[in-house]
């Protein structure tokens, strides 16, 4: 009998599958779980892009004065850092010279002139030939130009002030032979003011416009900054550096009692063109100027590439791909992928 039973226990438990279709069916896939995201806009149009360069204040006006003729320096009227004023005397020369020569020039104009007429004279009356007098009168010509350069020499034999101003440098002492054109005295003017002077790359040279608001902040006086505007760029790249220099004018009555020679921070206003600026929490896969973005479509992520123009604080300046876009995601972006479903959390 106990065999008989095991037998009739065994068959049972072999029909119990086939009789129980729920234990036999497999388990369902769980539905893909929407990722929670937040977004942000996109900004449009022109982008605040400031230029920031070091530079040093320098006076509008520079002189380095010297004399057209060289000879011995008599005096030298002024110090280093001594205010002037204008037509005030610098330096003179000791003019025995060219004194001398004034008066050498003044008797060869006489001469001249004397021969001129007994010549002139003499050809009327056909004495002489009509040539002899047109030579005489070329004579007197040639003299007096002479008469002319030598008091004009003279004249120049003292240097004075173009405009009031100070001096930055006395480079001769009396006693000196000093050549033509040797610069005697450098000079800073102060009748157009300061401007500070600036070495910028062509990538901000470039469309850089005469009159774009600037601020400087002086290293010596980092409180208060000073306001001022482009006035110079240069047009070629200087040897050697490949940069252009931009003087920035400063506001005469903020910039009184500067020194040249101070050196400042230079932050220039620029607006740039952009496709858009968002967070920079927005890029995924950054790798130099290419990146992307993922936009909601339908409760799905879209992976949009772009062009990054360039980082402003926490902020991406897009240069392309965004066009079109309103929103982007920013939290949740780096565990997304292209069709992964979402759910906009605001």
């Amino acid at each position: 009998a106990r065999p008989a039973a095991l037998a009739t226990a065994l068959a049972a438990a072999a029909l119990l599958p086939g009789c129980n279709p729920a234990a036999a069916a497999p388990a369902p896939t769980p539905a893909e779980e929407a990722i929670p995201v937040r977004t942000a806009p996109v900004a449009r149009g022109p982008v605040e892009r400031p230029i920031r360069a070091a530079g040093l204040v320098a006076a509008k006006d520079e002189w380095a004065l010297a004399f057209k003729v060289g000879g011995v320096l008599a005096a030298v009227e002024v110090r280093e850092g001594e205010a002037v004023r204008r037509g005030q005397v610098l330096a003179r020369l000791d003019a025995t010279d060219l004194a001398a020569g004034v008066r050498q020039a003044r008797e060869a104009v006489e001469k001249a002139r004397r021969d001129a007429a007994r010549v002139t004279a003499l050809a009327e009356a056909e004495s002489a030939p009509r040539q002899a007098a047109e030579d005489a009168r070329t004579g007197l010509a040639v003299a007096e130009a002479a008469l002319t350069a030598a008091e004009f020499n003279l004249r120049h034999a003292t240097l004075t002030a173009p405009d009031d101003g100070w001096v930055d440098h006395r480079l001769a002492e009396p006693g000196e032979v000093v050549a033509p054109g040797r610069p005697v005295v450098q000079l800073s003017g102060q009748g157009r003011g300061f401007v500070v002077r600036a070495a910028l790359p062509d990538r901000d040279a470039l469309g850089l416009a005469e009159g774009a608001p600037a601020t400087v902040t002086l290293d010596a006086r980092p409180g208060a900054p000073l306001r001022g505007r482009v006035a110079e760029r240069a047009r070629s790249a200087g040897r050697g550096t490949g940069t252009y220099q931009v003087e920035i004018r400063l506001d005469p009555a903020a910039s009184a009692g500067l020194l040249a020679g101070l050196t400042a921070k230079v932050e220039i206003a620029r607006r740039v063109e952009a496709a858009g600026a968002v967070p920079l929490a927005a890029v995924v896969d950054g790798d130099g100027e290419d990146g992307a973005v993922f936009a909601v479509e339908g409760g799905k992520a879209r992976r949009v590439p772009v062009r990054i123009a360039f980082l402003q604080g926490d902020r991406a300046v897009l240069a392309g791909g965004v066009e079109g876009l309103t929103r982007v995601v920013t939290e949740g972006a780096p565990r997304l992928a292209d069709g992964r479903a979402v759910q906009v959390v605001e």
